[in-house]
């Protein structure tokens, strides 16, 4: 196989190669890199994953799936509950907004939604600031 990959030897510097691969899954591989330097050679197990899409594939196969799963997690119920709630009221609760707004702020920055999804909604929370 010995194909290079951006791996170098944490001994000796040099670029590993390699030496073998498995595919538990379509987006993970599990390596096995080697160091080809005759005065080293290193061997290291490396896990490549794919962990988030950054350009949809045009053709995508519909086994993989990437970015978030199709069902709600439990912080989108938690969620769409609170928005829901202000929605309904006749004056809005302060306290209640300052916390959905910390919620998707909270989502953003540990990466749990893109930017997109935190200006959608974002938006709609703005949207019921002006009801």
């Amino acid at each position: 196989m010995s194909k290079s990959i951006g791996f170098y030897c944490p001994h000796c510097g040099r670029r590993m190669y390699v030496s073998s691969r498995k595919k538990p899954s379509p987006l993970l591989h599990e390596l096995i890199v080697s160091c080809q330097n005759d005065q080293c050679l290193a061997s290291f197990a490396a896990s490549l994953e794919m962990v988030r899409p950054i350009q949809n594939s045009i053709n995508p196969n519909i086994e993989v799936q990437t970015g978030l799963p199709q069902h709600k997690r439990q912080w989108e119920v938690e969620l769409e509950h609170h928005l829901s709630s202000l929605e309904t009221m006749t004056v809005i609760d302060k306290q209640q907004e300052n916390y959905v707004e910390g919620f998707i702020s909270a989502l953003f920055h540990s990466s749990t939604i893109d930017l997109t999804k935190a200006s959608v909604y974002r938006n709609r929370l703005k949207q019921i600031r002006l009801l």
